[in-house]
């Protein structure tokens, strides 16, 4: 019997930059007899003259990004933020409340061979503590109004926590100067401030978080830089700079911000598209020392995210082969091996395509997705049945409408994948959704939210779909006790 309940309801950030110091004009008239006291004056005021002179003529860096902090340990966490000219980058950070016990973090460089982004790590925090911080570019501090603020994990990194993570994919933003039509693919962009405004502690992007274009590729010796453009238009986008300061951010990726459409591990700059990847966001990890990718593991107390690649492996979707793979050998076993050595009550596991959907017919693929490569998967859910891995629960993008998946296992509980999309990309126009939970069909621009909460051994994950306003489409509950073996 399927345990869950559904709920069914009805239906610009401006960065303050730093003013760039004094400056003036010099005087060009000569003094042909200067009284003594006049000539030591004009002496003593030269050099300053000079340093006002070199000021007026030198750009100084402010913020074109963020900042935005990527998941909090107990002790520490990294702050990712651009800039639009080459600085030294530093935070100063407290315990909220407190602003006499500021601390300053190590300078950074923001340098143009990484996109002028850098990321800050702040060590030696305190447990389960919310600290606010600002960012200082060579020495100034920016002014952002309100000062952003993340909350560093508990002590045991286990323990249940009020939690709230907000989620979605496909966020398209339009070439300047961002004109928005009824036929464009990119629209809606109050849904980053309606994100926002929920005030997640987590925000998990699930792929297709940029889309790269064709032209982007055409030139292999212009590609990088051309990819590097095409993140920073997309970070520096002014309506999503409250998000990007709102909480913490973690992040996967799909297609469109790895390569071309529909690309494998055959494109050519796959390589490329990690180091990008790894310079626009802040997660504790990217695969293995052995094994490239974006794939990591990520603690919230009692929930814990397992982030995977559906891209850098990847087989051709359209192969025959039956040992054809979408996450690669070794990526897989890590996967085993990490929610079998997991002890957190919800296991979820992300990933840029479907992973519980099937075909809509033998004769059609029904799009990317863990369905064109059945006898990994079926694989992959036979060992998660035998080794008794509870509290699995999976969470993807790519698809361009959200709905709820569901997979019965004899002897077991259900497997369920929530699929949140799009966020600001154009919707799909004929959507084709394969066991679909009634009622959680979402055609149109959307996000999602999974709020832990409840005491240890009476915890609950409560799903919730919402339009680009706010309002709440429908809501399905899934208690603890229901993802686990009997």
């Amino acid at each position: 019997m399927t345990n869950r309940t559904i709920v069914r309801t009805s239906t610009t950030c401006i960065s303050i930059r730093p003013s760039a110091g004094p400056s003036g004009e010099p005087q060009t008239g000569l003094v042909r007899r200067s009284p003594p006291a006049w000539r030591a004056l004009r002496r003593l005021a030269l050099p300053w003259l000079l340093l006002a002179l070199h000021a007026a003529g030198t750009s100084a860096a402010t913020l074109a990004g963020g900042p935005m902090a990527g998941p909090a340990t107990a002790e520490r966490v990294g702050v990712w933020l651009m800039t639009d000219a080459p600085a030294q980058v530093r935070l100063e950070y407290w315990p909220h409340g407190q602003p006499d016990a500021v601390q300053r973090s190590t300078p950074v460089a923001a340098s143009p061979e990484r996109g002028l982004t850098a990321r800050v790590e702040l060590d030696g925090l305190q447990a389960a503590t919310r600290y606010a911080y600002r960012v200082l570019l060579d020495g100034t501090p920016v002014e952002l109004g309100e000062a952003p603020a993340f909350t560093t994990a508990p002590a045991d990194p286990a323990a249940p926590r009020e939690l709230l993570i907000a989620t979605a994919s496909c966020t398209y933003v339009p070439d300047p100067p961002y004109e928005v039509t009824k036929d464009s693919f990119g629209a809606g962009f109050e849904i980053f401030d309606t994100v926002a405004a929920r005030r997640p502690d987590v925000m998990l992007w699930l792929g297709d978080n940029i889309y790269y274009r064709d032209s982007d590729f055409e030139r292999a010796d212009e590609a990088a830089a051309r990819m590097h453009r095409r993140w920073a238009a997309t970070r520096s986008f002014a309506p999503l700079q409250r998000l990007l300061r709102t909480g913490q951010h973690v992040a996967i990726w799909d297609d469109h911000d790895y390569g071309p459409n529909n690309a494998n591990r055959d494109f050519a700059l796959k390589a490329t598209a990690l180091a990008h990847f790894k310079d626009y966001w802040a997660n504790p990890g990217y695969g293995l020392p052995d094994v490239a990718g974006t794939f990591t593991r990520v603690p919230l107390g009692d929930v814990e995210l397992f982030l995977l690649d559906d891209r850098y492996h990847r087989d051709d979707d359209a192969s025959e082969d039956p040992a054809r793979t979408m996450l690669g050998t070794a990526q897989l076993e890590w996967l085993k091996g990490a929610l079998r050595d997991s002890r957190a009550t919800f296991k979820l596991v992300a990933n840029g395509s479907r992973m519980l959907s099937d075909r809509p017919s033998p004769e059609q693929r029904g799009g990317e997705g863990w369905h064109n490569f059945p006898a990994e998967r079926q694989a992959f859910i036979d060992w998660l049945t035998a080794q008794r891995i509870d509290g699995v629960f999976f969470v993807s993008g790519d698809i361009h409408y959200t709905h709820l998946t569901e997979r019965e296992r004899p002897g077991t509980y259900p497997l369920t994948e929530l699929t949140c999309s799009p966020l600001t990309a154009r919707v799909h126009p004929r959507p084709f959704p394969v066991r679909e939970v009634p009622g959680t069909l979402v055609t149109q621009r959307n996000f999602c939210t999974l709020a832990f909460s409840g005491p240890a051994g009476a915890r609950l994950l409560r799903v919730s779909a919402w339009d680009a306003a706010g309002t709440r489409l429908w809501q399905a509950e899934f208690p603890a006790a229901r993802l686990r073996t009997p």
